[in-house]
């Protein structure tokens, strides 16, 4: 009899554990449930004011071209180029149904356009940002050859059975480049130099630079810019004097200077502008305490007196 008391004893001691792991794995299952449902309404919600920031942006942007057509305006800079330096529209973060939203905008005449630069004005890039010249010549090369449709290696470039025979995975698009991360699977770019020269590149925009809003290593990247030219031009958007047509700019250069940028004058135009016309714009958007954030962005351009949004995706 005791002994039977005894199992029964056990048994039912077995059957509350059973039952208490049971309630633990049910209750851990609905506490991840709870969570996963709570971290996607924060996904959605961030993303939501990510969006909202875009459509701050443009509304901002349209406004900004309004003043600009405003016959009453008494700045000539703003009438000339009503999104000049775009940044400043947004000099703090928004608050968007309780979601700190960060907004950036930034001309995409600032950088070269990766697609459109021939093979002299990416070693003149590289070049500017100090990349060693057999390295910047073989790098442009194989950049030529990863977006042109043929197979045919240029002779410091390389096409698909380069990348075989190094033991590559990728292979040259054949085609534009997408997205910039694209340019880190290029044959012979390091993570090194992709943070180096990325900056200074885009995929968007009309592949035209502005020259009074582009960086020094993109405009020495132009055909016939020199560094006196840069840095007279550089010295000019400091003084708040900006550029308007490259007559002007040559008047304060030596003979030297002004010979090699009027002898480029034709490609010049066809390459530059002297306003902001397309933008991208990046925003953020993130909750107090919560690790959960969103980014998006989208390139903007003036059409009349609207901001038109031309493409929309994730940030690279």
């Amino acid at each position: 009899m005791r002994d039977r008391r005894g199992f029964a004893l056990m048994a039912a001691l077995w059957l509350l554990v059973a039952f208490a792991a049971i309630g633990l794995e049910l209750g851990l299952r609905s506490r991840a449930a709870r969570l996963g449902i709570a971290n996607r309404i924060e996904t959605t919600r961030v993303l939501a004011a990510a969006d909202g920031g875009l459509q701050e942006a443009r509304a901002r942007l349209t406004r900004g071209l309004v003043a600009g057509q405003d016959a009453r305006s008494t700045d000539a800079e703003t009438m000339l180029d009503p999104w000049r330096t775009p940044q400043r529209l947004f000099r703090d973060s928004l608050r968007l149904g309780g979601v700190h939203v960060r907004v950036r905008i930034s001309d995409a005449g600032a950088a070269l356009d990766l697609n459109t630069a021939d093979v002299d004005e990416l070693r003149r890039l590289f070049g500017a940002l100090r990349v060693d010249f057999g390295q910047a010549d073989r790098l442009a090369q194989a950049i030529a050859d990863w977006r042109d449709p043929d197979n045919l290696r240029r002779a410091r470039g390389a096409e698909a059975a380069d990348y075989a025979r190094a033991g590559l995975t990728t292979r040259p698009g054949n085609r534009p480049f997408a997205r910039l991360i694209e340019l880190a699977e290029v044959f012979g770019m390091t993570p090194a130099l992709y943070a180096k020269i990325s900056p200074f590149l885009t995929v968007r925009g009309a592949g035209r630079v502005n020259l009074n809003a582009a960086p020094r290593p993109v405009l020495l990247a132009l055909p016939g810019m020199s560094e006196e030219t840069v840095r007279v031009l550089l010295g000019r958007r400091a003084a708040g004097r900006p550029v308007h047509q490259l007559g002007e700019l040559s008047l304060a250069l030596t003979s030297g200077a002004r010979e090699l940028l009027l002898a480029n004058q034709v490609a010049l135009m066809n390459r530059t502008t002297f306003d902001t016309r397309d933008v991208v714009v990046t925003s953020e958007g993130w909750l107090d305490g919560s690790p959960v954030r969103a980014r998006v962005e989208a390139e903007m351009v003036r059409a009349g007196g609207e901001a038109v949004v031309v493409w929309t995706g994730t940030p690279r």
